[in-house]
């Protein structure tokens, strides 16, 4: 006599004359992995079926199967259910509701193993539709068994039964099911003994369907002591397309038989349904990988109203939901920030290092620590010893610049300028080591606040950051051919979306002035020497004493930097010259340069009256220093711009001895 199987599975079918073979083929040995034909058998139950299921519906599959036909079927399964149960042999014994459904490749193997972790194991199986959507809103899309066969065919099926999971989508109670509640399972796994616990499953559902029965079943097994719940990873059943009572009908008749179901459920349990709480589980499967971005999803973003099962406020960018009090060590809380902003960009290995160097210096900083929990195994060895890209180095340049260390600092960002010459973070890095303090938007703020000129021009002004600085009583006038403003003004501002050149020779100023002398310019349109120069020009013809005009980008980083052609994003062009030229044309002007990042901001001072000899040797200026070399005045440029320090002091007292403050 041969031994019994260890595992049944009942499947009841009804009128699924095109699906029942590929369930049962789903089923087969020749499908199923890591299992033989002795291991198992799978008990078909034909509820009815008109015509009614054969033998043939199996032939020539490898398994033990075994059909019986229901005499008396009703329109409920659960008494084809319950007969089923009865003569099967196995000591584990799973149930399919619905004979329409396409198990993956190690359904049983999984569900055997998990059922043995406990006595009591309630083994679920989540469910999934073929198609892209619920199942019900893709017909009226015009889904339909044609398209459901050539989706099948799209993925080669039955060669992987994996793929499934490329054209399938978790049905309405499986969606978020591997952290949430489960209401139902279309293969539920027990041992014998916990179906003769239940009695199997109640017969009082007989509604067409089954109405709540599947959903009951597996509470009523959960609500079992010491049952403990097993959830299959990697592995489902996907329902196939046949014009069920519950998952093919329409949207409008589901939702009065629901209501039918929910109706009867509460007559027989004497209570409202709700699904089984939410619980400890132990999981058993595998990944396939057109699982994880579903999984991912259910973690990170739960479709079905609950919690994300990371916690409430969880940070997704940082992995974690604790939020730590920032340190009260400004440099380790700068260094924590930077390397959380490493982080957030998915660049690991500079996270790493950055908070590696404040662990440094705070070695039981929590923020630290988590980060290299989740960071640290991404950089192995020193930086030093291990070839990096430009980021990092420039990264790791900017926390050694938060530091104090210059030296460190400088030679990160060197070493990220040599793996990528164009690259603004190590360029804006390497002008504040050179020049420390206040931005020049802060400077330009100060001349706002102490001067409170009458008018202020600004020519170049893209999206209108700087000329949003301008407050009442000013009226600020902007030109620029081609403005961007992604800024709300302060004060009573124009903007000429014109070239500088236009709006001197149209003379647009003369109607806002009045004859008043300009209070403030500032020039930052066009990075090149000559027509720096000519916007020059052109506003000191409305210049007083009390006059300011300055200048940005007159302090280059490097030759590259500064060239006549732009080819790096960080780019002072050759402004520099303007600096040069005024000195030696106009020696009557008082001219310095701020020495504030990024590239300095020169203040020219000391106009008096109708000096037009600049004006009239504009060509002369332009020859004589549109070609000089950079190097030549680089090593020394600080007495070249005549550079002034970052204070405000310093400069306030130069103003006062012009007069203009």
């Amino acid at each position: 006599m041969a031994p019994s199987p260890e595992v049944s599975v009942v499947v009841v079918v009804y009128n699924m004359h095109r699906e029942v073979p590929r369930t049962l083929l789903s089923l087969s040995a020749a499908y199923q992995r890591h299992v033989s034909a002795k291991d198992y058998e799978v008990i078909v139950v034909d509820n009815g079926s008109s015509p009614p299921i054969t033998d043939a519906v199996h032939a020539g599959l490898g398994g033990n199967f075994r059909l019986i036909s229901m005499h008396e079927p009703s329109p409920s399964p659960a008494r084809a259910i319950n007969r089923g149960l009865s003569v099967a042999n196995g000591e584990i014994v799973g149930v399919m509701i619905d004979g329409a459904r396409i198990a993956t490749p190690g359904l049983l193997h999984f569900a055997s193993q998990g059922a043995r972790m406990y006595e009591r194991a309630v083994v679920t199986t989540l469910g999934w539709y073929l198609g892209f959507d619920l199942q019900r809103w893709a017909v009226e899309a015009g889904y339909d068994q044609h398209r459901e066969d050539a989706l099948l065919d799209s993925i080669d099926w039955p060669k992987d039964g994996y793929r499934l999971f490329e054209v399938g989508t978790p049905d309405e109670s499986s969606v978020d099911g591997w952290f949430h509640p489960i209401a139902e399972s279309n293969a539920l796994f027990m041992h014998r003994e916990m179906w003769g616990l239940l009695g199997g499953v109640d017969e009082q559902f007989d509604m067409p369907g089954g109405g709540m029965i599947n959903p009951d079943t597996l509470a009523r097994a959960m609500e079992l002591p010491q049952s403990e719940a097993v959830v299959l990873l990697g592995e489902a059943t996907f329902h196939q397309l046949h014009g069920g009572i519950a998952t093919n009908s329409r949207y409008d008749d589901f939702l009065l038989a629901l209501d039918r179901w929910h109706r009867q459920y509460e007559a027989i349990r004497g209570k409202p349904y709700s699904a089984p709480r939410l619980r400890e589980r132990s999981y058993v499967g595998t990944f396939p990988p057109a699982v994880l971005p579903h999984f991912t999803r259910s973690i990170l973003d739960p479709v079905c109203g609950q919690p994300s099962p990371l916690g409430i406020g969880f940070d997704r960018d940082l992995w974690s939901a604790r939020v730590e009090k920032a340190s009260s060590d400004p440099a380790i809380a700068s260094l924590v920030d930077l390397a959380s902003r490493e982080f957030r960009a998915r660049r690991y290995k500079s996270a790493t290092a950055i908070a590696r160097l404040a662990r440094m210096k705070a070695p039981d900083e929590p923020a630290v620590q988590r980060l290299l929990s989740h960071a640290g195994p991404s950089l192995r060895r020193r930086p030093a010893d291990q070839p990096q890209d430009a980021s990092f180095h420039a990264a790791l340049g900017s926390a050694h610049q938060r530091l104090g260390d210059a030296e460190a600092a400088t030679s990160e960002f060197a070493i990220a300028l040599s793996l990528k010459g164009d690259m603004p973070e190590a360029h804006i890095g390497l002008s504040q080591l050179r020049m420390p303090g206040e931005g020049y938007y802060a400077w330009l703020d100060r001349f706002h606040t102490a001067l409170r000129p009458n008018a202020y021009v600004e020519i170049g002004i893209n999206r209108g950051s700087s000329l949003a600085l301008a407050r009442p009583p000013t009226l600020a006038i902007g030109v620029d051919p081609t403005p961007n403003i992604a800024v709300q003004f302060r004060t009573d501002t124009m903007i000429y979306p014109e070239t500088s050149d236009e709006f001197f020779e149209r003379r647009r100023l003369d109607a806002h002035l009045k004859g008043q002398p300009l209070r403030l310019g500032f020039i930052d349109g066009l990075h090149l020497f000559e027509q720096a120069l000519r916007d020059f020009i052109n506003l000191e013809a409305y210049c007083g004493p009390p006059s300011v005009i300055l200048f940005h980008d007159t302090l280059p980083l490097d030759e590259a930097t500064q060239s006549r052609e732009r080819h790096t994003q960080f780019h002072t062009g050759d402004i520099w010259r303007v600096v040069l030229c005024l000195k030696d044309f106009r020696s009557d002007l008082d001219v310095f340069t701020i020495a504030t990042p990024w590239s300095g901001l020169t203040v020219v001072t000391g106009f008096g009256g109708s000096d037009r000899r600049l004006a009239e040797a504009y060509d002369e200026a332009v020859a004589k220093f549109v070609g000089m070399p950079f190097l030549q005045i680089e090593p020394v440029i600080a007495e070249a711009m005549n550079v002034a320090p970052n204070d405000w002091g310093i400069v306030a007292s130069r103003l006062r001895d012009r007069g203009i403050l």
